[in-house]
């Protein structure tokens, strides 16, 4: 008899059959029966489904699905959170891998800390180079109060992070609120439904735990790809905005999204030689529709501490800023100016604003 699972891993693949066996072999030295393995087969052009497939005998719980049609990272992650047995989600890619026993020690965490969301730290590997990317947040080890630690806009915070599979979840959290991934973008999908998870006020802790292994520049990956797909992410930031903008808090939160959105323009633009001319033209034209929108009484909030290149950088582009004189852009600020007051009337403890 195959106990329930305590846990369901969801595993989107997508011609990812070099990387899958490495996947493959971390699985097999660190899970216990209590696992669920969903593999999510998006209509493989190589060896992909028959890897998997003759995976399978060797883990005690584990399906591999396949998509009706080839719709994309955000579906295959969707069916399998639909199809999940276990009452605790998590997401791999398949071309990532893990640290033994990292699997078993998050589900361990995550029940004793009785979340809704528990967030890991995680390795970006790129070759042989090794980088630890830690959550930019000092309360570890308790659930957090997470619209305290959204802001300030001028620096990295929990929101600039927004990876699914840097998280375990708690599945009839995800699907009481609704936080599917959008289908329709095939890139940046992340983005839209990580400002989405931290606005619906679950129990969220950040953990010292640093077991999933994230490998850049994979050749097959969408963002090595230079088609329209790559301009997915002005959808995603609209998505972003629009829930921020119907926040309770969309008056705090509103100048972080923003901010967002201009530094990822930023370094999308930065990387435009990857596309196609077309794609190019396109990513120019609708950049120049969004700086015309950035409301102009967030300017200051929005653009505090960023550089004056930057900012020149973002006018070529489209942005007005009637005044770049009076918003002292580049200056050096005071700790005064840059750290937000408490806001009296935010309750208990205050919150920043």
């Amino acid at each position: 008899m195959i106990p329930a699972p305590r846990l369901s891993v969801v595993i989107p693949l997508r011609d990812v059959a070099p990387f899958l066996p490495t996947l493959l072999a971390t699985l097999r030295r660190t899970e216990g029966k209590d696992v669920e393995l969903l593999f999510v087969d998006d209509h493989s052009r190589d060896a992909t489904p028959d890897i998997a497939a003759a995976s399978l005998a060797s883990f005690p719980n584990a399906r591999l699905l396949h998509l009706d049609d080839t719709t994309g990272l955000s579906a295959g992650r969707n069916r399998g959170l639909d199809e999940a047995a276990g009452p605790i989600v998590t997401f791999l890619d398949g071309d990532d891998w893990i640290a033994p026993g990292y699997l078993d020690e998050a589900l361990d965490l995550f029940e004793r800390r009785d979340v809704d969301v528990l967030r890991v730290d995680h390795t970006r590997v790129t070759g042989t180079l090794r980088q630890v990317v830690r959550n930019p947040i000092g309360v570890r080890g308790a659930a957090v109060d997470v619209r305290a630690h959204v802001l300030p806009v001028h620096r990295p915070s929990i929101v600039d992070f927004p990876t699914a599979w840097g998280g375990f979840y708690r599945r009839a959290f995800l699907l009481e609120h609704g936080l599917r991934f959008a289908e329709e973008l095939l890139t940046a999908e992340d983005r839209d439904w990580w400002w989405r998870m931290l606005l619906a006020d679950g129990r969220i802790s950040f953990e010292d735990l640093n077991g999933y292994r994230y490998r850049r520049g994979v050749a097959t990956s969408l963002t090595q790809i230079g088609d329209a797909r790559q301009l997915h992410y002005f959808d995603s930031l609209e998505r972003s905005l629009a829930a921020v903008s119907a926040d309770r808090d969309a008056d705090r939160f509103l100048p972080k999204a923003w901010r967002g959105y201009l530094a990822i323009i930023l370094s999308q633009h930065r990387q435009g030689a990857r596309l196609a001319p077309d794609v190019r033209e396109e990513q120019r034209r609708r950049t120049a529709a969004v700086l015309a929108r950035v409301p102009e009484h967030l300017l200051h909030r929005t653009l505090i501490q960023m550089s004056g290149s930057d900012v020149e950088e973002l006018r070529s582009l489209g942005l007005v800023v009637p005044d770049p004189t009076a918003l002292q852009l580049g200056r050096r600020r005071a700790l005064a100016d840059l750290v937000p007051d408490l806001d009296p009337d935010a309750g208990a403890g205050g919150a920043v604003r």
